[in-house]
């Protein structure tokens, strides 16, 4: 996903916990704290790509976890995600497993194979990546300024011991909340979850050939940016001459809706019980990876085969393709926005102390 889409997503999902505010007819202090910031979001969202941000977090790795078939001998059953268990762990609400449920090309004998990441550098994935943000943001919330404490529920009996200067403010607060939704979105793209080399960004096809063979990764993209619009670029959201309303910034993020067909629930699902962030990420690509094989069919591009391409016109092709393609697009953009705002809430409620 690039700039544009990845800013519209982190702006949704605050507009997403903005609704469900208002349903329950509550002000949250998560929404408090992300809303007057929201312009910002193009920022943050967009840091992690950025060439500079891979001598931290950013590395290419950390945006993927490319899974392919698993041909060791040990523990074969714990890489084994039959269909029926996949969708119970990632719940109803998630329009990638409704997608998935439907699907019946994927037979049951792939179901019952075993597949697994791909990892060339051990822990550096990005279901770690989210993991790892998470427990950091939980420490730096905890360590809020003033602004900050008077939002998170619950007192916080240390921080009279630390001073000002070194407490969280509010907008670095937002801009790391921003920052985490880029990997949140990154593994609904089926194409980071998919190991063969036609879904790397490139598709294996030569650039200057690109014109007329369309490379599925990099296309699907583009074709998201056309759909969020322009509005979503960085010099848009971050104007000189004065950013717009936050609230005017939602209501853009809203208005989308009807361009991908996007319906969104005004209420945000916890996490599954016994399941933290690490394992949700893990599910959810795993989901991913399925999809990836819905719209590329091992049976045509098998996985064992790198010299395997295909183009993004070429999967979609005819009204038949086309159809899986509004799917795909619903699925894709509806679940990035809502794995960010179930993430980001359950971060919050980890850190507020209960009533």
């Amino acid at each position: 996903m690039n700039q544009r889409t990845h800013s519209w997503i982190a702006i949704r999902a605050i507009a997403l916990l903005a609704d469900e505010d208002k349903a329950l007819n509550r002000r949250s202090g998560l929404v408090r704290l992300l809303k007057p910031h929201a312009g910002m979001a193009t920022v943050g969202a967009w840091i992690p790509d950025q060439t500079d941000a891979r001598r931290a977090g950013g590395r290419v790795d950390n945006h993927v976890l490319k899974i392919e078939p698993y041909c060791g001998k040990d523990n074969v059953e714990r890489f084994i995600a039959r269909k029926d268990v996949l969708l119970k762990r990632v719940g109803a609400r998630r329009k990638l497993g409704r997608l998935v449920k439907a699907d019946s090309s994927l037979p049951k004998t792939w179901w019952a194979q075993p597949y697994k990441g791909d990892v060339k550098k051990a822990g550096q994935h990005l279901p770690n990546r989210a993991m790892s943000m998470t427990t950091m943001m939980k420490d730096l919330l905890v360590l809020g300024s003033e602004a900050v404490d008077k939002l998170l529920p619950g007192k916080i009996d240390f921080i009279k011991y630390v001073g000002r200067k070194a407490r969280t403010r509010e907008e670095a607060a937002a801009l790391y909340f921003f920052m985490l939704s880029h990997f949140l979105a990154d593994m609904c793209m089926p194409c980071h979850c998919d190991g063969r080399k036609l879904s790397s960004y490139g598709g294996g096809i030569p650039e200057k050939q690109h014109k007329n063979k369309r490379p599925l990764h990099k296309t699907w993209e583009h074709h998201w940016a056309a759909k969020v619009g322009p509005y979503f670029e960085k010099e848009n959201l971050l104007k000189s001459s004065g950013a717009p309303k936050p609230a005017t910034v939602l209501k853009r993020a809203r208005a989308v809706d009807a361009a991908v067909g996007l319906a969104f629930s005004p209420s945000v699902p916890p996490l599954a019980k016994k399941t933290d962030v690490w394992l949700d990420c893990i599910n959810v690509c795993r989901l991913s990876f399925a999809v990836a094989s819905i719209a590329a069919p091992p049976g045509n591009y098998p996985y064992d085969d790198p010299k395997a391409r295909a183009t993004f016109d070429e999967l979609f092709n005819g009204s038949t393709g086309q159809d899986l393609l509004r799917a795909m697009d619903r699925a894709v953009l509806h679940d990035a926005v809502l794995n960010t705002a179930m993430v980001w809430r359950h971060i919050w409620g980890g850190v507020s102390a209960k009533s």
